[in-house]
């Protein structure tokens, strides 16, 4: 699950409502004024400089509470309680910080959420009233109708954050209705209704909020509020213990485990309830993910179904305690996970059973060495963990629990990617791809899958990648979707986009959440050119038979006559369950230029001999 789970939190005040019928208004300064002057005055909107307020909050079968304080214009507090999914978020002025589901602190360091962070303060102090605003540029775009209301649409936006804030304000009595926040990967849409005079000012008590384009909608009541109130400003403060739930069982302070580096990814063995299954490494799960066929027979209670972002596109996300697990070495307390359904997915391209993911929830808890050449994790104390190497130390601010590093390509791509072990390799976010017109590079189109479906992608060769100080030499990097355009966490438009295992396979990562940092050191297979499919064709068991899954244009397998769903039966005479399973036919599909093989297939109920040689792609 690429991203995190979105819980919003949209608010807005007013006073008692001014009846004036003013449709003709042209000056959108005129109808801010309005409308604070519908308020009551700005003077006493700005007297409110705090505010607590409790609400109850429904999501996708869950229900909650909220409870949120403010000083403004920039400390805040926010508790969200939806019993098996909880998350605290805070800010006291000089840092903003979270805990999430499962007690980790994280202080916020991503760049384009501290420029919004800085913006939302700005807003607080109403700049957004002043036309000579370097920062904020207001526009009226004319009027919509909202629940059958006209209503002033007022632009404000503003470019340090890259963000675009849309009020609609109704021309009857200036209340506002809707709002939109429109940021490059996400837009939240709110409903605001139910105005309520609390010490003079009406406040929307009912916020209906919909997150795109995960599609995510929730609902806030408020049930209490009240302004001017005293708050004590510890309660803003980040708090000074941190999640300890795991144990290293020889009393050390690190522990090595063995992994498995299968099909550009990094699996190790995890168990649960006596019983182990195989898991994969993801740092660019926001959440650790466990399996729902292999939940429900561990009899584990799952609970909700909410949006999340997958690679691909929107997943359907339960929750469910996982019982005290264990990694070879580390033994973990029970944790709160996400559910989603992916073990058939594992089944039906690899012939893996895969039954979760170990993402932001297990990696933050330490520093994680990976050693791709030599099939090695060490996970680290980070108490006690002090790098000495010669290796780069990298900034890495974590961007929704996922770090973000610096890379460049053909040193004309240049800009911040996720760092994502759980991507088996380079890839371009849409939004940048069609911006630089990358679908015009010489390519081959393939198929993907991760969470949330099917992913069209399209891969090139490009001269050199740098990283860390390093120079990798002609990386194959995708581009998400086939024509720029895509859903899912790779429609992203503020990173560049994601560095994959085919990338860090070369190295020795130190991956250190604490300090928000990540160590690059050179690997034993570093500038080591790894053998790549030659032939166009992929492969797969969507049930018992084995399939064509996809067939590239212009490539060996095009242009040798295969077609999608073609069921396979012998290569080269031998029966094709005899070769070992999905990974060893890829394995065959990456042999030497020239490699001659003869495929029996079935189509349409007939039989058909199919000759396939292999040559470079790119």
């Amino acid at each position: 699950m690429k991203g995190r789970i979105l819980i919003a939190l949209a608010l807005v005040c007013a006073l008692a409502p001014v009846v004036r019928a003013a449709a003709d208004i042209a000056d959108p300064y005129e109808v801010l004024e309005r409308y604070y002057e519908a308020l009551g005055g700005l003077g006493r909107v700005k007297a409110e400089e705090t505010v607590h307020f409790e609400a109850t909050l429904s999501v996708a079968g869950l229900e909650g509470t909220i409870h949120h304080w403010e000083a403004r214009p920039d400390r805040s507090r926010t508790e969200v309680d939806l019993v098996v999914f909880t998350q605290t978020t805070g800010d006291n002025g000089e840092v903003a910080w979270e805990v999430g589901m499962n007690g980790k602190l994280r202080i916020e360091q991503d760049p384009n959420v501290l420029a919004r962070r800085e913006v939302s303060r700005r807003l607080a102090l109403f700049e957004h009233l002043d036309p000579a605003s370097d920062i904020f540029t207001v526009s009226l775009e004319g009027i919509e109708q909202i629940d059958g209301a006209d209503c002033y649409v007022v632009k404000v936006a503003s470019e340090s954050d890259h963000v675009e804030r849309v009020w609609y304000i109704d021309v009857a009595d200036f209340l506002m209705r809707k709002s939109i926040d429109k940021q490059p990967n996400m837009q939240q849409h709110a409903v605001h209704s139910d105005y309520r005079e609390v010490g003079g000012v009406l406040h929307a008590f009912r916020q209906d909020i919909e997150m795109l384009p995960i599609g995510q909608t929730q609902v806030i009541v408020i049930t209490q509020l009240e302004t001017g109130v005293d708050i004590d400003p510890a309660l803003f403060e980040r708090p000074t213990g941190d999640a300890r739930d795991f144990i290293f069982t020889d009393g050390s302070d690190r522990a090595d485990v063995p992994c498995q580096y299968i099909e550009r990814h990094i699996f190790l063995p995890v168990t649960v309830s006596c019983r182990e299954g195989l898991w994969v490494l993801d740092s660019g799960a926001s959440a650790s993910v466990i399996d729902r066929e292999f939940a429900e027979s561990l009899g584990l209670e799952l609970s909700g179904e909410i949006k999340g972002q997958g690679a691909g596109n929107t997943v359907d996300v339960a929750f469910t305690t996982l019982p005290p697990f264990s990694v070879q070495g580390i033994e973990f307390e029970e944790q709160q996970v996400a559910v989603i359904e992916f073990v058939d997915l594992f089944r039906r391209i690899s012939d893996l059973e895969v039954v979760g993911v170990l993402g932001y929830d297990f990696l933050s808890r330490f520093v994680t060495r990976v050693d791709y050449a030599n099939n090695m994790l060490t996970f680290y104390d980070p108490e006690e963990f002090e790098y000495e190497g010669g290796g780069t130390v990298l900034d890495a601010p974590l961007k929704e629990n996922l770090f973000s590093v610096e890379a460049a390509v053909d040193g004309v791509h240049k800009g911040r990617w996720m760092l994502d072990l759980g991507a088996g390799g380079m890839t371009f976010h849409a939004p940048y791809a069609k911006e630089h017109n990358l679908a015009s590079k010489e390519g081959v189109y393939g198929v993907g899958f991760g969470a949330g479906g099917r992913i069209m992608h399209y891969r090139s060769r490009y001269e050199t990648v740098e990283f860390g100080g390093y120079t990798v030499e002609r990386p194959r990097i995708s581009m998400a979707g086939s024509d720029g355009e895509m859903e899912g966490a790779f429609s992203g438009g503020e990173l560049v986009g994601n560095l994959g295992n085919t990338l860090f396979r070369h190295f020795v990562l130190y991956l250190d959440y604490e300090n928000q940092q990540v160590v690059v050191e050179k690997g034993d297979d570093f500038g080591t050119e790894f053998p790549w499919d030659r032939s166009g064709l992929q492969l797969w068991r969507p049930e018992e038979a084995c399939e064509v899954l996809y067939v590239s244009p212009g490539t060996p397998a095009d242009e040798a006559g295969f077609h999608e769903g073609d069921t396979v039966l012998s290569i080269n005479g031998i029966d094709v369950d005899r070769f070992g399973g999905l990974l060893s036919l890829r394995a065959m599909l990456r042999e030497e230029a020239g490699t001659e093989y003869f495929f029996e297939v079935v189509r349409d109920g007939k039989r058909k001999e199919l000759k396939l040689v292999l040559r470079d792609l790119l």
